[in-house]
């Protein structure tokens, strides 16, 4: 007993981590914003991710009808993308439906990964735009990036006001940056690793590369042969 048989056929064949991804891709946009920045107690709020854009001011919710359109429109593409992702992951059951699932991971695999690293630039800009509205308006004020606390000066006559500025990812953007690592997971183990069942349970092993044929078919050997003559 070896402790091993061989690959065994059906759900051991699918991606694992690109069925996990792909199902939590098209749950992500719904799960609420990845970064909030708030001036005050609640005065100013702006709050966003990818999928959703809140802002508000002084108690008034502020819209934008491109902005809806374009979260919308990124809602829409994502859980498009989730679903190929969940789709190739489970054709490679059907080994004549392989190069499909191969592209469809291909194609959807890595868009979470440039959809964060986007939305981290995306953040660095306001934090920008931010800081360059406070030193128009004369405020003496450094907004930090990404993260972090900081106060406003605000002098009215006799009166010094500090007011409280702060900024931070949600607990949503690292729940982002986890589906981004096991979609870029289920894009390397696509071709490279199986699940084959064995004396022990299920195990994880690599595809072993298939060697390069040592002779020619014999059509090829054939017309070698008529050259050669």
């Amino acid at each position: 007993m070896n402790g091993q048989s061989e690959a065994s056929p059906g759900l051991y064949r699918v991606n694992i981590p690109g069925i996990i991804a792909g199902v939590a891709l098209i749950i992500l946009p719904f799960l609420g914003v990845w970064w909030s920045f708030t001036v005050g107690n609640g005065a100013v709020t702006i709050a966003y991710s990818p999928f959703l854009v809140l802002a508000r001011g002084l108690g008034t919710e502020i819209t934008s009808p491109l902005f809806a359109s374009l979260t919308l429109g990124l809602t829409i593409i994502f859980i498009y993308y989730g679903a190929l992702l969940l789709a190739g992951s489970v054709l490679m059951i059907q080994e004549d439906r392989r190069s499909m699932a191969d592209f469809l991971i291909r194609v959807s695999a890595r868009k979470v990964l440039w959809l964060v690293l986007s939305f981290v630039v995306s953040v660095a800009i306001l934090d920008l735009l931010i800081n360059r509205i406070f030193d128009s308006l004369g405020l003496q004020v450094q907004v930090p990036y990404f993260v972090g606390d900081s106060v406003i000066p605000l002098g009215i006559g006799f009166l010094s006001l500090k007011v409280p500025v702060t900024q931070g990812f949600t607990g949503i953007f690292l729940i982002a940056i986890l589906v981004s690592i096991i979609s870029l997971a289920a894009s390397l183990y696509q071709g490279r690793v199986t699940l084959v069942k064995t004396d022990r349970g299920p195990r994880f092993r690599r595809i072993p590369k298939q060697p390069l044929p040592a002779t020619l078919p014999a059509e090829e050997t054939g017309r070698v042969t008529e050259a050669r003559r």
